[in-house]
C-alpha cells in the first residue's frame, strides 16, 4: 500500500465518526509520520508495513476518542507547529495530588542530600565554630 492510499483509507474510515479537525489532525500526523520515517532512512513500504491496516488503526482512534471532540481531555494530534512540521500533542492533566507528591519527593531528596553533606563536614564546622566562640571570648577578655 502506499503512503496516499494508507491516508485516504485512514480518512474514509474517521469521517462522520469523530470531529472533523481531529481527523484532519490525525491523518497529518500520520503524513508526517510516514515523511519523517522516509527521511530517516526507512523505505516507504516498511514504514506502512510496521503501521499496518489503516481501518484498524481509526478503529482504534474511534474506541479511544469515543467520538469526542477536539477540545475533550485525552490524547490528541493538535497537528503541525506554526507550519514546521513538528507534531504536538496534548495530553491529559496530571492530577494535583501526583504534583504534591512530585514535589514533596523532591523537597525530602534535597534535604537527605544537605543533611548528608553537613553530616560529612560536620566535624570541620564544629571545630570552626568553636575556634571562633574561643577568639571572640578571648577578645571580650582582653578588653
Amino acid at each position: 500500500m502506499e503512503k496516499q492510499e494508507f491516508l485516504d483509507k485512514l480518512r474514509l474510515a474517521l469521517n462522520g465518526k469523530i470531529a472533523p479537525e481531529t481527523v484532519s489532525d490525525t491523518v497529518r500526523y500520520y503524513e508526517d509520520y510516514i515523511s519523517t520515517e522516509v527521511r530517516m532512512g526507512k523505505s516507504e513500504e516498511e514504514v506502512m508495513n510496521s503501521l499496518g491496516d489503516p481501518r484498524l488503526i481509526a478503529r482504534t482512534i474511534v474506541e479511544t476518542k469515543g467520538g469526542r471532540t477536539a477540545d475533550s481531555e485525552g490524547s490528541t494530534y493538535s497537528g503541525q507547529n506554526g507550519g514546521n512540521g513538528e507534531v504536538q500533542r496534548r495530553y491529559p492533566a496530571v492530577p494535583g495530588w501526583v504534583w504534591l507528591v512530585l514535589i514533596l519527593i523532591i523537597i525530602v531528596l534535597v534535604l537527605s542530600t544537605v543533611f548528608k553533606i553537613l553530616a560529612i563536614f560536620w566535624p570541620v564546622i564544629a571545630v570552626i565554630a568553636l575556634v571562633v566562640f574561643l577568639v571572640k571570648l578571648f577578645r571580650d577578655w582582653i578588653n
